[in-house]
Parts: structure tokens; sequence; C-alpha cells
């Protein structure tokens, strides 16, 4: 089993690639070790318009949208902002993946699922691995992989990529429940309640909603502060009855290398997350036509070096580098605020002109075009400012000082 590209995932980014790739001329097969393309769900299914514009896929997978937010602070402070636009779509996730998977084969990627893909070595001239299924193992070669394997990626362990500097890890649920604002999610901050994450709920429907929340450094099982979350909140999930769980983990940083000789990572494998929501899907739909776009390249040219598959990284840094350390920046600030902090905060921001700023420059795939605007909100431009000057004097003071 001889193929030109071999990807290791079956999820939006390495189906995405897939076809990209595909569509070329070259050939390529996606191993995807779970048997159904899209499950099990690990995610809230929440993304931009142009998400599904970048995938090419129609908005008949939409089922609900969302024109703005309670943000609830420790302390019982809620900033609410709503606008005309729709900021997000609640989308059919597992649809979502399938229409990819789909287009991809359209393309002429071949997928196989329920087989997991393991590298084995990387010869002179093609890459060797194991697919392992239930019932056999087949051994393939290829000129190129992908590793579109996830967060735990073998492909990024295996080119001695270093993980992530930081993962969140996730409790999810689907649930029925009453929802009065259907258009509106709900974000949770505080320490107690979600440390150095948040907590969400995001109404499908009137009646159905999806629930979760996210922590960081926290010995504690995230279910454990979902429940202490429900539990708080009586007035939100009152009558809320659990459809189905689920989890997962989120990769959250800037790894130094994303590529290696015959080999490069996208998607979460890649670290191709946004620092303050922990979405994915965008960036890695853009992390998969970069990495396509050096693949086609590599083969056209037959080289498959690190000095030539590091282009890759240049162009990734280029696009959305700025915007992933922005992102970093301002969480960092999030992560040294007290819980109070956060009550003044919100409070502030509780003003009819700060809540019509965060309603017409609000983006939830470029954060920074709102953060920016918000640097100069009283309360969280004196941190931001206070940890610019911490970092100055780190930098320009003896160590000794």
């Amino acid at each position: 089993m001889n193929y030109d590209v071999l990807i290791a995932g079956g999820g939006p980014a390495g189906c995405r690639a897939a076809g990209l790739i595909a569509g070329s001329g070259y050939k390529v097969m996606v191993a995807e070790e779970h048997r159904d393309i899209g499950e099990p769900l690990q995610c809230a299914g929440l993304v931009s318009p142009r998400t599904l514009k970048t995938a090419g896929i129609s908005r008949d997978i939409v089922l609900n949208e969302v024109h703005g937010a309670f943000i609830h602070s420790p302390g019982g402070e809620k900033l609410a902002f709503r606008g005309k636009k729709s900021y997000a779509l609640v989308i059919d996730r597992a649809a979502f993946d399938r229409g990819l998977a789909e287009k991809a084969r359209g393309s002429g990627a071949e997928i196989i699922t329920g087989v997991r893909l393991d590298v084995r070595g990387c010869g002179p001239e093609k890459v060797h691995v194991v697919l392992k299924s239930r019932k056999k193992e087949i051994s393939a070669a290829a000129r190129l992989l992908i590793g579109a394997d996830g967060a735990n990626s073998q492909a990024a362990r295996f080119i001695g990529a270093s993980r992530s500097s930081e993962v969140i890890r996730m409790y999810a649920v689907e649930v029925e429940m009453k929802c009065h604002d259907k258009d509106m999610v709900h974000i949770f901050l505080g320490r107690n309640t979600a440390p150095g994450w948040f907590g969400w709920v995001i109404p499908v429907g009137s009646g159905h909603a999806r629930a979760g929340i996210g922590v960081s450094g926290s010995d504690s099982h995230p279910a454990c502060y979902f429940k202490k979350m429900v539990d708080s909140y009586p007035g939100i999930f009152n009558g809320m009855k659990v459809v189905r769980h689920t989890g997962g983990a989120v990769p959250i940083g800037i790894p130094p290398r994303i590529y290696g000789d015959k080999i490069m990572l996208v998607g979460d494998a890649a670290c191709q997350t946004k620092p303050i929501s922990g979405g994915g899907l965008f960036l890695g739909l853009l992390g998969a036509e970069l990495c396509s776009q050096v693949a086609s390249k590599a083969l056209s040219r037959e080289s498959f070096s690190m000095e030539d598959l590091s282009e890759y990284q240049r162009l990734w840094e280029k696009k959305m580098g700025k915007e992933i350390k922005n992102a970093l920046w301002h969480r960092n600030i999030f992560l040294s605020m007290t819980d109070h902090e956060m009550d003044t905060v919100i409070r502030f921001l509780s003003r009819p002109f700060w809540q019509y700023t965060i309603a017409t420059h609000g983006d939830i795939d470029y954060p920074s075009w709102l953060s920016g605007r918000l640097s100069f909100a009283g309360p969280w431009m004196e941190k931001f400012v206070r940890a610019r000057f911490r970092k100055v004097l780190n930098y320009a003071l003896p160590v000794e000082f």
C-alpha cells in the first residue's frame, strides 16, 4: 500500500488537507481510528459563519444562530450584550465532519475508518507506517505523512515536537432544558467555578442545549466542577436532563515546531487552537490549507526534507502567529486575576458604551479586534499595564534584584 500522502486522523483538519492535496492529483489516504466520521462528539459545535465558508459546507447543518452572550462573574455580576449580526452558529458537528469527509472523497482521497495509524520509521524515500484494525495489521508507506491525530499526536511524538504548554480538560453534556434566550450563550467565570478556563451553555433550541466546563491546572475532574456550576445557578439549569456525556482535551500555546523530516502536523496536533476559547475548527482549516500548499509543492519537487517543509511553519506564523500571541497575552492577564478583579471588570463593562463596543467589534475567530479596544477599559487597562510593566522589569533588571 503505497501513497503519495498518508494522513493520520479523519477530523476536519485531516479531511480538509486530504481533499485539497487529492484535488491536485495525488494519491491520498486518511486513516481514522473511530468507526464513524464525526464520532465521538468532542466539540460544542459553535463556529463563526466564516468557518462554514472556509470549509465549503452549506448552512443546512446550522441548528441555531447566536447574537450575544451573558457573562457571569464569580460574585454574581452579569455582563449582557446582544447585536444584530450572527456572532456564531450552532452546527450539527457530526454532519460538518461528514461533509468535509465527503468533499475529500469527491476530490479522490481514500478514507478508511476503524483503523489506527502508527508511524514505524522514516526511510530515505518514504515514511513507513502500520495500519491497525481489530482484525489485522497492514503495512503502508508514503512520501509524506500528515499528523492530524489530535492533542496526543503520535506523529508529533515521532518527530520530537514538544507538547503544548497547557492542556485544558473538558467535560460537556447535551441536555434538555428550557432556554429563555435561545440566541444567547452563557459564560461562567471564576477560580472556584472553572479554574483557568470557563463554563458554558449554548442553546441549540428553546428546549435543547449544550453545556460544559473546562479546567486547567486542577487535580479535580472537570465533571466535579460542572456539578458545582449547575448547583450554583439553579435559575439557569433548573429542570436540566442530561442526554449525552462527552469530553476531551484542548492544547493551548505555540509549539516551536510543527514539521519534521517527511512529516507535518495540523489541527490539534499542531496546537492550532484559540487560546481564549479553545476552538480549533477555524484554525485547523487554515492550517490544513497552508499544509496542503506546502505538501503539493514538496510532492511536485520530490523533496521532503525538514528545510523544505519548514515553509509550512513560516506560513502559519505569518498567518496567525500575531493573533495567537495576542490572545495568549490576554489569557495570561486573565489567569492572574482574582475573582474580585473579575467582578470589577464585568461590572465596569456592563455599561452601554462597552456593551456597544463588544457587540460591534466582537469576533470569535479574531479576538484581537476587540481586545485592543478593551485594553482601554479602566480595570482591564490597569491589569494590562501592570503586567506589561512587570515584563519590562524582568527584562531590564539584573537577576540579583
